[in-house]
């Protein structure tokens, strides 16, 4: 299977549609949600976090990623995945019953038992959609997922918000989230034509396993890497710290992984067709961080300098204190989709196993950040953020020596790719510091609004003068007329 650029483009823009359709929605909700509940309801919900993310990597079992790597598959493929999936969910599902009175305890919380109960009907819903999900995104069809995350978040947002008004609490985030995979698990077996058969081959299972052992590996290790914090600082500051924590990463991670991150996605079944000629490789992804870079870099950069504003504005003032969190977490989530993108290429070149000792360094510096600033130098959570942030800029520069010996990608290389967005935003930034400066204004709407303005006319400019490619190839893209080549 040959991908073209036209192809990739459009595909890019398709799961870029359902990230932004579908976590678009998430985060509208999440904005009522927020003025109605309290930091602690989100805290608990971020303690969930913890348990539906590991789920998520023991369920899939790094099965998925293999089912799209791989060359030729049958039915046979599918159905020993499916299998391994759902039994994964009963075991964890059954643990998660039983520690959740204990995790309730740790954290001093006798609602969060029950919580972790209904949160963890979740797991059911991950397993059925293992394989429907290695189809979709195997065949990439992205309208497909578009669509069925588009209808269930809509859906599944709207009860949320009726719940949180009458006075369900936490309860409205739960149900929320249930109710957004049931539908989404329903949609995907009526669109999905696939029907599990008594055939499970364990030799299909033993096949994948070597490649599958190193995604789960990898995303085992980013799960300790990524909630460690979480752990930590329900337990060692407090359950609304970490609401505060959760809310100050929301927006740059909506923004970051969820929309222009999506090009990943895409990413891995295109360099999974020409994993035989690395030169193209090379050339793909060089055109995936150039386009990435173009949006992300401004996007980011933009967010920290507004973010007190969008706190205040978008979740009301009881927020305030995720406004530096909320900087921090830009500089993270700027990192992060560069980290994803050389990442894919470790997965769609069969070479999982590096994944697995890039993570081991990140989780190493997380825990050393962690001991370090929290507990022996006992700084403040605001700290944590940021050294977290930096550990994030660390781990992608990691990946990046990984790719560049596969493939070849010169530093001079990565440069060339991203210093015209990079000045662009430096132009943009300045020109936004010297409008706040010289204006001063008080009304936190009128105020963002220039900025948002002035910053986005700057940077389009700033782009045409500099003859950036990939305006002109976002244009096209966007205008083209079907059928049209």
């Amino acid at each position: 299977m040959d991908i073209s650029k036209k192809q990739f483009a459009i595909n890019s823009l398709w799961k870029i549609l359902e990230q932004f359709s579908a976590k678009g929605i998430s985060m509208l909700v999440s904005i009522v949600l927020a003025r109605i509940l309290l930091p602690n309801d989100y805290g608990l919900i971020a303690l969930t976090a913890v348990f539906t993310n590991l789920s998520d990597i023991l369920i899939d079992g790094g099965f998925s990623t293999a089912l799209i790597r791989k060359k030729t598959i049958d039915e046979y493929d599918y159905n020993a995945v499916f299998t391994v999936s759902f039994s994964m969910s009963v075991v964890l599902y059954g643990i998660l019953f039983f520690i959740a009175p204990y995790v309730a305890e740790y954290y001093s919380s006798s609602e969060l038992v029950a919580v972790l109960r209904v949160i963890g009907l979740t797991f059911f819903f991950q397993a059925f959609n293992a394989v429907r999900n290695g189809i979709v995104n195997r065949s990439m069809q992205f309208k497909l997922l578009f669509l069925c995350n588009t209808v269930a978040s809509l859906v599944s947002g709207i009860l949320g918000i009726v719940l949180a008004y009458v006075g369900f609490g936490v309860w409205a985030l739960v149900f929320q989230r249930l109710v957004q995979q049931f539908i989404l698990t329903v949609l995907l077996f009526i669109k999905v034509q696939w029907k599990f058969q008594w055939n499970f081959n364990f030799d299909r299972i033993r096949q994948m396993l070597p490649f599958s052992i190193g995604v789960i590996g990898s995303s085992f290790l980013n799960f300790l890497g990524g909630n460690i914090y979480n752990v930590v600082i329900g337990k060692k500051y407090s359950v609304s710290d970490l609401g505060y924590y959760d809310k100050g990463n929301q927006l740059p991670m909506q923004f970051s992984l969820y929309t222009f991150g999506a090009i990943s996605s895409v990413l891995l079944p295109t360099i999974s067709a020409s994993q035989s000629d690395l030169e193209r490789v090379k050339r793909i992804v060089r055109k995936v961080v150039a386009m990435t870079s173009f949006w992300l870099i401004p996007l980011m950069v933009g967010m920290i300098l507004v973010a007190e504003e969008m706190i205040i504005l978008i979740f009301t003032d009881k927020w305030l204190p995720s406004v530096r969190m909320m900087q921090y977490a830009s500089l993270y989530y700027l990192a992060t989709p560069y980290m994803l993108i050389n990442v894919q290429v470790f997965f769609a070149l069969g070479y999982s196993r590096l994944r697995v000792k890039t993570e081991v360094i990140r989780l190493i510096l997380m825990s050393l950040g962690l001991f370090i600033f929290g507990f022996i130098l006992d700084y403040s959570i605001n700290t944590l953020a940021l050294v977290g942030a930096v550990i994030a800029v660390l781990v992608s520069i990691v990946t990046y020596l990984e790719v560049w010996k596969l493939i070849h990608y010169k530093m001079s290389e990565v440069l060339g790719d991203m210093w015209k967005p990079i000045v662009c935003t430096i132009l943009m930034t300045l020109t936004i510091i010297f409008v706040q400066y010289c204006l001063q204004l008080e009304n936190i709407m009128i105020s963002i609004t220039i900025k948002l303005i002035i910053g986005i006319l700057v940077y389009v400019v700033s782009a045409i003068v500099l003859k950036v490619s990939e305006l002109k190839d976002i244009l096209e893209t966007l205008f083209r007329k079907n059928g049209h080549e």
